[in-house]
């Protein structure tokens, strides 16, 4: 049985690279494909050759340097005896769908994908209007030519068909991620994320304001500059680091005593649930997205997204150490009862297999008839 996967349009190894996400995909993702496939066939938008993957798994590049948009186009038809090799297809996010569609149009071939997020209200958002109207002319046809549809929050469900829709949130590895001692003179707060506005930093910063702690964030984005004088304007201790490898990142969790995500808006964030798996205290703004993971006052403190009320929730557990102590504890809890990453994996391969034996069985059928 042959898995073919196509990554989000534009996507690569070398892309993973630069994002410190290429490890993290290497160890926990394709391993598992690996184990559980005769052949795992990657389509990657970059013409390269990646180092380190099992013998079975393969590359298949864009050797003819076409534009992301244009390539994920052609793609099937470029690489037509490939296609027709894999036995089932896993896209990666809705951005990953257009080589899919067209392939179980054209060759029939059956595909998954995962909806992690409300695509569109994140590009308005973002004031991202062209790419809202992209996300707009794919909706239909993803959900529509999509065997199954992996969905990340449950808010999403009611716009996927019954039949289609399997719930399966982010998950962490709990044993990368776990808690560890820490010693820290002046309590550091940490948030994860891109320098963007759906992530609220603004408010973030500003909420830090007179409070002895320092604040460190780990991400990139437009908002850097803007975000560094802020922080200058409250006299807030602000540190900025923009790239750190997913494999690095349980060091940085555990260099923290509280950790915030400020959000507007979110899909099943994968930091929320890395910071609880290692044990952070956790204050959290209660939107779309949070709601399915944190229970206010038990695994950690709902806010609003403002920053008079997220400067109270972390003054209060700066204050309260022992309630810190109790929420950290049932945040771990909840990350291995609901989100263990291997248990959720399994699930997913075992979806993929399913779909992929139906599959076989509807040609053997269709074949049998013929003669």
């Amino acid at each position: 049985m042959n898995l073919g996967i196509f990554l989000a349009v534009g996507d690569s190894f070398s892309n993973m690279e630069k994002r410190g996400q290429d490890v993290r995909f290497k160890k926990f993702y394709i391993n598992q494909f690996s184990n559980n496939f005769e052949k795992v066939y990657i389509f990657s938008y970059a013409d390269e050759k990646v180092s380190g993957l099992p013998q079975n798994v393969i590359i298949v590049p864009n050797k003819y340097r076409l534009h992301r948009f244009i390539y994920s186009l052609l793609l099937p038809f470029l690489n037509t005896v490939i296609i027709k090799k894999c036995d089932i297809f896993r896209a990666y996010h809705f951005f990953g769908t257009p080589p899919a569609i067209l392939g179980r149009i054209f060759f029939g071939k059956r595909f998954v994908f995962n909806y992690a997020y409300n695509y569109r209200k994140f590009a308005i958002l973002e004031k991202k209007f062209f790419q809202s109207f992209l996300f707009l002319l794919l909706d239909l046809p993803a959900i529509f030519f999509a065997s199954k549809i992996f969905v990340a929050i449950k808010s999403l469900l009611g716009k996927i068909p019954k039949d289609k829709q399997i719930y399966l949130p982010n998950g962490v590895d709990i044993n990368f991620f776990h808690p560890a001692k820490k010693n820290n003179r002046v309590p550091v707060v940490l948030s994860v994320g891109r320098l963007e506005r759906q992530k609220n930093f603004q408010n973030l910063i500003q909420s830090m304001e007179n409070l002895d702690a320092r604040l460190k964030i780990v991400g990139y984005g437009p908002l850097k500059e803007e975000l560094l004088d802020i922080a200058r304007d409250k006299s807030v201790n602000l540190k900025i680091t923009e790239k750190v490898e997913n494999t690095k990142m349980p060091k940085i969790y555990n260099g923290a005593d509280i950790f915030v995500l400020s959000s507007l808006i979110e899909g099943s964030p994968k930091v929320l649930l890395e910071a609880m798996a290692c044990g952070l205290p956790v204050v959290a703004t209660d939107v779309e997205g949070t709601e399915d993971v944190i229970i206010d006052g038990h695994n950690a403190l709902a806010s609003k997204p403002t920053a008079n009320d997220l400067h109270a929730k972390i003054e209060f557990l700066l204050k309260n150490p022992n309630t810190a102590l109790k929420i950290s504890r049932e945040a771990r809890k909840t990350i291995i009862e609901n989100f263990n990453l291997d248990t959720l994996l399994k699930k997913e391969i075992r979806e993929i297999k399913n779909l992929s034996t139906k599959n076989k069985l509807r040609d053997f059928r269709q074949s049998t008839d013929r003669k």
